[in-house]
């Protein structure tokens, strides 16, 4: 069976400002990424368009591009009262006529806003052809985006950057406006294409890698693996951007890429080739070692329309991809820290004793239910560790008052999971903090989550793991960071990197999906999915069983 061929909609090539050395931007480097993901085809913007001069950059796309039949060219475009772009009709006639079917606008960073007496006339001549506009989120307000939306019915509006937890003005945006299309590379709530589809049906989510910035392993991945009809994938993949594209009038010029089959890739290690094929990773024995559930038939926490929050909806999300086992914290105990939040992990557990394991919560703002939840739970190793959180509390990271727990963790080798910053002010774990708990408390395994969270994280990671051995990297973050996980690999000691998704904030498969891709021998993912973290939990050799080779999991 050949692999699903994919379609970028979501792709910025060129030189640009702020480049990390492990990021890309020369084309032959995107031709191996399209090459590796089964991307078919690419809708492209030039960087010097967004950061410098719009039609210096259409122009200069136009030029780079040639005539690569894979890249379909798009142009960023700005009202034309100042004289910087011709008045829309003579604007919108020379992109037909060069084969320009899709335009972007950026109304925050080019400081023109989204009034209609100021882009109206231009957003009427793209309505006029159906030539899709491109809008990313932070680009846009929701209420601005629902009145272009509503003043030009006719224009197909594609968002972008749609990130998770944004249910309560997506929802009703989407039910206002039936023009708006939603792209894929960043919409990672949990189940969030089966919620979408359910709603509004196979043909308004397109998928979008977000390169150079990010990883399209995790929009590849949510693609295959969401609970969606199997007639839904090809569509999200390419054939509802290929739609769009073909039903712009008056265009002339380079023809669309063919949503062909992409090219056998016989080199693939087992965990690329399974995910290539949307197969369940059964075969591989994986723990996820972040991630959060809440109280059972919950649909958010914390201010986030999150949905599928509880022990159940985790079970059927983890046997989709073929995960074995999930380290959770409750939300509950993130925000109260009370003894029913543990409570609630440990019914959790009990339900589910092969599929779920359990960090342990607390708030030292009132003293003695935290000594008598370290008798009740900790001391008692009723969970796994400690998931210590301040942004709720306001209590350090590294305060005083948390010695208890932590001594516990060094004296019992349990890891302690923080939550990754570079702001002690966000009273979250720096990895600064984190290098002087690890010394004083040496026997804990300490954790610094969403490690990937950007170039300047990763590296600061870097030298806090290869200062001491008992700091590790949690791979996750919305981001899904260009290369970080080969960044980790290539940088500190393989037993220091572990895999986490922040489940079920995240669905799963936005991560796993990151991770499997990764450029990283075969070997590496397997102590990386699993093998690392249960060396930390101490699990005997005969515990670390991928699903395949057990029998089904147990509810009680």
């Amino acid at each position: 069976m050949s692999a699903l061929p994919f379609f970028d909609c979501n792709c910025m090539i060129g030189a640009r400002a702020q480049r990390h050395q492990r990021s890309i931007w020369q084309l032959d480097d995107y031709r191996s990424e399209f090459d590796y993901y089964d991307i078919v085809g690419a809708v492209v913007h030039h960087a010097v368009a967004a950061e410098y001069s719009p039609d210096y950059g259409n122009r200069r796309l136009l030029r780079e591009i040639g005539d690569d039949p894979q890249l379909v060219p798009q142009w960023v475009l700005l009202p034309h009262h100042a004289g910087e772009m011709p008045p829309p009709d003579e604007l919108v006639a020379e992109m037909l006529s060069l084969g320009v079917r899709t335009a972007r606008l950026l109304p925050t960073t080019h400081r023109f806003g989204t009034a209609e007496y100021v882009i109206g006339e231009l957003l009427s001549e793209l309505e006029r052809h159906r030539l899709p506009l491109f809008l990313d989120l932070s680009e846009v307000a929701w209420h601005e985006l629902v009145d272009l939306c509503q003043a030009h019915p006719l224009l197909p509006v594609v968002l972008c950057g749609v990130g998770y937890g944004a249910g309560q003005q997506l929802y009703p945006a989407c039910q206002q406006c039936p023009n708006l299309y939603v792209e894929t590379h960043r919409f990672q709530d949990h189940q969030a294409y089966q919620r979408f589809v359910a709603e509004f049906g196979e043909n308004r989510l397109l998928f979008g890698t977000g390169l150079p910035h990010c990883s399209p392993g995790s929009p590849h991945m949510m693609t295959l693996y969401q609970d969606i009809p199997e007639s839904a994938r090809p569509m999200i993949a390419g054939a509802n951007l290929l739609q769009l594209l073909e039903g712009v009038t008056g265009v002339s010029g380079r023809p669309l890429p063919h949503l062909r089959a992409p090219r056998e890739h016989p080199d693939d290690d087992p965990i690329v080739a399974s995910v290539r094929a949307g197969r369940p990773l059964s075969d591989e024995f994986i723990i996820d070692c972040h991630g959060h559930l809440a109280h059972p038939g919950a649909m958010g926490a914390i201010g986030l329309a999150m949905p599928g929050q509880d022990a159940d909806s985790a079970i059927i999300s983890m046997d989709r991809l073929g995960v074995d086992i999930l380290a959770f914290s409750m939300w509950s105990g993130l925000v109260e820290g009370d003894a029913e939040a543990n409570d609630l992990a440990l019914e959790a557990v009990a339900r589910y004793p092969d599929r779920l394991m359990a960090y342990g919560c607390y708030n030292t703002r009132y003293p003695e239910i935290y000594q008598a939840e370290l008798e009740r739970v900790f001391y008692t190793d009723r969970v796994i560790g400690i998931k210590p959180y301040g942004l709720y509390s306001r209590v350090r990271i590294d305060d005083p008052v948390r010695h208890a727990s932590y001594q516990w963790a060094s004296d019992n080798h349990k890891p302690i999971l923080g939550c990754g910053s570079f702001s002690a002010e966000s009273q979250q774990l720096t990895p600064q903090m984190a290098m002087r708990l690890a010394e004083r408390y040496p026997g804990a395994a300490w954790i610094i989550s969403h490690a990937t969270s950007s170039y300047q994280m990763v590296e600061a990671v870097i030298e806090a793991c290869s200062a001491l051995s008992n700091i590790y990297a949690e791979v996750c973050y919305s981001s899904i960071l260009y290369a970080g996980a080969e960044m980790l690999y290539e940088s500190i000691p393989l037993e220091q990197i572990l895999y986490g998704s922040d489940a079920m904030m995240r669905d799963p498969a936005s991560q796993l999906g990151w991770m499997c891709w990764a450029r990283i021998p075969y070997q590496a993912k397997q102590r990386i999915l699993g093998q690392n973290f249960a060396d930390i939990l101490g699990m005997a050799p005969e515990a670390r069983t991928p699903r395949s080779t057990r029998p089904p999991a147990t509810q009680h």
